[in-house]
Parts: C-alpha cells; structure tokens; sequence
C-alpha cells in the first residue's frame, strides 16, 4: 500500500471518529453533569493537584527513559523536549511536536539531529507496544462487549488495517546506521529500565481518567481505565485536528461504554480528561517557551535536516 493511500485511511477513520463525536454531542451532552464535573475538580484542590502530580510524573519517567537511552542528554532537556512535544500537538493539526522534541534535545546537548531522531523513533515505537500490549488485554477481556457494538467494529478493523500495512511499509534502514548503539542499549540493564519506565508512564497517566471517574460516580476499575486511556491515546495516530480533539473523545466514550452503558457520564468524562490534558499541554509549553524562547525555530523541518 502506498503513503498515500495510508493517509487516505488515516483521515477516513479519523472522520468517522469525528462524526461519532459530533452523533455524540447531539445525544450524549449533559452540560449540567460536565459542569458539577468541573465544579469538582475546582472545589477539591487536593484531587485535582493529585492528577497533576501523577500525570507530570508520567513525562518524568518518559524522560529518565529517553535519558537512559540517550545517556549523554541532560535530563532537563528531556523534560523540555517532552513538554514542548506535547504543547504543540496540542495546537497542530498534525503530530509534529516530535520536530521540535528532536531540535530542542539535538541543539540544546550538542548531538547530531540523526542520533536524537533515532532514540524519538525508538521510544515512540515502544510506547505504542505498551499502548498495544493494555489495549489488547482489555480487548480480550471485554471482547464480546465490543462486538455487539455496531459502531465501534468499523473503528477497530480499520484501526488493525492500518496497523498492518503501516508495518508493512516500515524502513528500518535508518535503525542499521545506529545498529552499534541499538544493541548496546538492547543487551544492557537500560534497556529493561527504559521498558519499566514506559510502562509506568502509561499507568500513571490512566490515574487522571480513573480519579475523574470516581466524581462522576462511573464504576470504573483501576484496569479497565488503564484500558480505556490506553484506547483514547492510541487513537490519536488518526490525529486530524490539534490534540486529536474529537478522537479522542469518540474513542473513549465508546471504550467507557462497552464497561457500563451510562453514555452521558462516559461522554463527560472524555471531554473532562481531554480539556484536563489541554490545559496541562499548555501550561507545560508556555514554561517551554519561557525558558527557550526560539522555541517555535525548532518546527521547520530545515531545522531538522
């Protein structure tokens, strides 16, 4: 399959993705119940600094991974590269925020742009096997839910299309010009740290969905958020709009369905979590953008060549 017709599928799925969301907010939106939400997370100080700690703690453990495959990063670079990778996903239509995660980590340590886009492309290829491993689990887990949705088929089979044919048309020739560090990092102990690390960033991420759920009252598991945040981010590979605003919302609700028909409180609690990750994506990046103030220098793919 060529590039182009990948990207014909990516931006199809991403309109039915939009179109539930649009069928959702039509039937599904409770303004008073997002509102209390909201109310909630403002009068409980305590709950939501809870969130913040726990979802910043997520991008810390990504960023000791990314320090220990990149031993000779600064950590605070890291952290930098990471928050500014977020905010502009947050603002672009497309996921280029990785542009300026490699110009930041690249110009700031001094390492060559090929050697960072290397250890990005890596990290983010493990973070959607982890993203695989949760989401799969949970598929199996809640197979027969699944089935019977007649909306939520279509979303999955396209989503295992896409999947097949974009590892199909993979090139790891790039990997063979890092093979020596490659296999150094593979064979050592970092190795095993940096998959920890992952892993534990995802968990701790799936804490902010679990706490929203309990002011909602949705009876949901610690697991079975664990599953659903790992739907909604894998999701956002059909990113069409800044932050995969819609997506993400349209994955989540029809996840958190499949657990407990209570459509409503499902679909308030995707757009709550999401405006959660907004606001979060952009206080982070403007405390980029203050301490690297050519910031935005970092996108242009000249930057990068």
């Amino acid at each position: 399959m060529k590039n182009k017709q990948i990207k014909i599928l990516m931006r199809l799925i991403s309109l039915i993705c939009i179109v539930a969301f649009i069928w959702m907010t039509i039937h599904h939106f409770d303004a008073q119940l997002l509102f209390d939400l909201m109310h909630k997370l403002v009068s409980q100080p305590w709950h939501t600094g809870y969130m913040v700690v726990m979802y910043s703690f997520a991008f810390v453990l990504r960023a000791m991974a990314w320090k220990w495959y990149l031993p000779q990063a600064r950590f605070q670079t890291c952290i930098d590269g990471l928050f500014a990778s977020l905010f502009i996903n947050h603002i672009f239509p497309i996921k280029i925020g990785d542009v300026a995660r490699v110009g930041i980590c690249a110009k700031q340590n001094r390492i060559p742009f090929s050697i960072v886009a290397e250890s990005v492309i890596v990290l983010r290829l493990l973070d959607l096997i982890v993203l695989f491993f949760f989401a799969f689990l949970g598929a199996i887990v809640y197979m027969h839910m699944i089935i019977r949705s007649a909306m939520i088929s279509p979303l999955i089979f396209g989503g295992i299309v896409f999947l097949f044919f974009l590892l199909r048309r993979i090139d790891l020739s790039w990997l063979q010009k890092h093979k020596q560090h490659w296999n150094m990092i593979w064979k050592s102990h970092r190795f095993v740290l940096i998959v920890v690390a992952i892993v534990f960033s995802w968990i701790c991420e799936a804490v902010v969905l679990f706490e929203m759920a309990k002011m909602v009252a949705f009876p949901l598991s610690f697991s079975e958020a664990l599953w659903v945040n790992s739907m909604a981010v894998g999701g956002q590979v059909f990113q069409m709009t800044p932050g995969g605003l819609a997506t993400y919302e349209a994955v989540m609700a029809f996840a958190l369905t499949r657990i407990h028909s209570y459509w409503e409180q499902a679909y308030a609690l995707a757009l709550a979590t999401h405006l959660f990750k907004f606001l979060f994506s952009y206080v982070v990046g403007l405390y980029v953008w203050w301490r690297i103030p050519t910031l935005w220098t970092f996108v242009r793919k000249e930057d990068v060549a």
